[in-house]
């Protein structure tokens, strides 16, 4: 069995009278320790199945196992308690709060899981100088690079240890040198920390990073693209 497991995954909305199928019957797994790239176009699913991995929500019907819990199951308090141990994310727009600087962007993600503000401090130093930012610990975002920025986004999800980065288009806004500068940090980290990553793109050039690759289309998941 796989780190996470889906198993005939079905998501839609109603919107009146009218339901919309999103997902239809998905199957994926992923093992611990690799990097899994979902590939499709807008409006093909892509954030759903994020949302679904992350606990963010739940299937209407299907199984979302994740080391051997079936997560479809929780009720909201145990899926906030899922997000806060086991899932970090990296988002397309970094979101970091403006007023604050990147080390204190890292320390308020790691507010859910400790107070121990000390300890908080020294685990976002570590993580910010692993992405190599001991020199912009105390700048603000304004001040960041937009590969800087992203770099303290990567550094926020990591400081929490998770077993798994959910990561949305993560060089959608980089050219193609900062691109490639972020894809390489990534898999350095997945193989330094054993983390297992998901990435959401609909850019073809991210494949060569990963190790199992997926592509979204008409709400259905296909391996490789086969």
């Amino acid at each position: 069995m796989g780190l996470i497991e889906l198993k005939n995954v079905d998501k839609g909305y109603s919107s009146g009278a009218e339901f919309t199928a999103v997902l239809t019957g998905l199957e994926m797994e992923a093992h611990k320790g690799e990097m899994v790239i979902i590939m499709g176009p807008s409006g093909s699913g892509k954030t759903t199945l994020m949302n679904i991995l992350g606990g963010i929500d739940v299937p209407d019907a299907g199984s979302v196992v994740v080391d051997g819990e079936d997560i479809a199951g929780y009720d909201p308090v145990g899926l906030t308690a899922f997000r806060r141990n086991k899932v970090g994310f990296i988002f397309q727009f970094y979101n970091l709060v403006p007023t604050l600087t990147a080390l204190e962007n890292v320390e308020l993600s790691l507010e859910t899981i400790s107070k121990d503000g000390k300890a908080n401090s020294g685990r976002a130093e570590k993580y910010l100088r692993m992405v190599g930012l001991e020199d912009k610990m105390h700048n603000f975002p304004q001040e960041l690079s937009g590969g800087q920025q992203q770099r303290v986004a990567i550094a926020r999800a990591l400081a929490k240890e998770p077993r798994i980065i959910l990561a949305d288009e993560p060089t959608g806004n980089l050219d193609g040198k900062r691109e490639e500068a972020i894809m390489d940090l990534m898999k350095e980290l997945q193989k330094e920390f054993g983390t297992t990553f998901f990435i959401v793109t609909h850019n073809s050039k991210l494949k060569k990073y990963a190790d199992r690759v997926y592509e979204l289309g008409n709400g259905v998941l296909t391996l490789n693209g086969a």
